[in-house]
């Protein structure tokens, strides 16, 4: 029993990973109709921003968060002012799709620039285990459960109880209702992306003490964060957080039962089998349109 609760515990803490990038995905999908294959770098942006700071300005755990979290929003917000505003006026969205591939893979090749092909290491908060009632737990997995509680209930408060977060629902909603109710849709979409920015960061910097920093690690983030947010329902935001738990879930036990090196098949085999079965995802319901 006690090996289970912590294999569930470990489970639930990767797949808060997941979580966060599947819900930046949602979050851009469902303001700009796109889907950013770019999202996985800022995962890798933030975890070096997160390296950075530990290195240069301060080695407290919550002010490498706090930093990297809004250096990623600016740099997220810059990146859709830059690259993807020009775009949107074009008729095909299939051009702002191409220019978030281009972003992702420049963005690595970057870093590579930057900081060179090895390996980089950000230490955990607590080195030792903390054993309760039989159960060894590495503390930075509750931690990152911790943090992901906090950060979905900030944007639950966020989205329901303040004028921004109701803009921002508004142009997801219907982006022409709101140009002529005064909303900025353009101002919407930047601050989406620089919040999906900012998630992003948030789960490099808190997963980063648990594998290492290096240029090429946000391709498989993004990949695992996709299969969430299908999983959970594209348009659908706690559907994101359900389909991250579950693929957290899922590849934990499958690693203890069947073997580490089909963790990323079983994956990406239940991403074809919800496409095939429930293309809408756990949450979505079926649309219905009259001809």
């Amino acid at each position: 029993m006690e090996s289970l609760i912590q294999q569930v515990i470990y489970g639930l803490s990767v797949g808060s990973i997941y979580a966060l990038v599947a819900l930046a995905i949602v979050l851009v999908y469902r303001s700009m109709d796109l889907i950013n294959f770019a999202q996985g770098e800022f995962f890798m942006m933030g975890a070096f921003i997160g390296y950075l700071v530990y290195t240069q300005i301060s080695t407290h755990f919550l002010v490498v968060l706090v930093l990297s979290t809004v250096i990623a929003f600016a740099l997220g917000m810059l990146v859709e002012r830059v690259f993807l505003r020009p775009l949107q006026g074009q008729d095909d969205i299939l051009i702002l799709l191409v220019m978030t591939i281009a972003l992702f893979i420049i963005l690595p090749s970057l870093a590579l620039l930057i900081f060179g092909p090895q390996a980089f290491v950000l230490p955990p908060v607590e080195k030792k285990l903390y054993v309760i009632g039989g159960i060894a737990l590495n503390p930075q997995y509750l931690i990152i459960l911790l943090i992901t509680l906090v950060i979905m209930a900030a944007l639950y408060l966020m989205f329901t109880r303040t004028h921004l977060g109701i803009s921002l629902r508004a142009v997801a909603e219907n982006k022409e209702s709101a140009r002529m109710m005064g909303l900025n849709v353009s101002f919407a979409n930047s601050l989406t992306f620089g919040l999906a920015a900012a998630l992003g960061a948030i789960a490099g910097v808190t997963y980063a003490p648990l594998i290492v920093i290096t240029f090429d690690m946000g391709g498989v983030i993004m990949l695992k964060g996709f299969t969430a947010a299908v999983i959970g329902g594209l348009e659908i935001i706690p559907g994101a957080v359900l389909g991250g738990l579950v693929l957290g879930l899922i590849e934990q036990f499958s690693t203890l039962f069947i073997s580490s090196a089909y963790k990323d098949m079983i994956s990406f085999g239940l991403l074809l089998f919800i496409i095939l079965v429930r293309p809408n995802g756990l949450l979505g319901r079926r649309k219905v349109t009259k001809v």
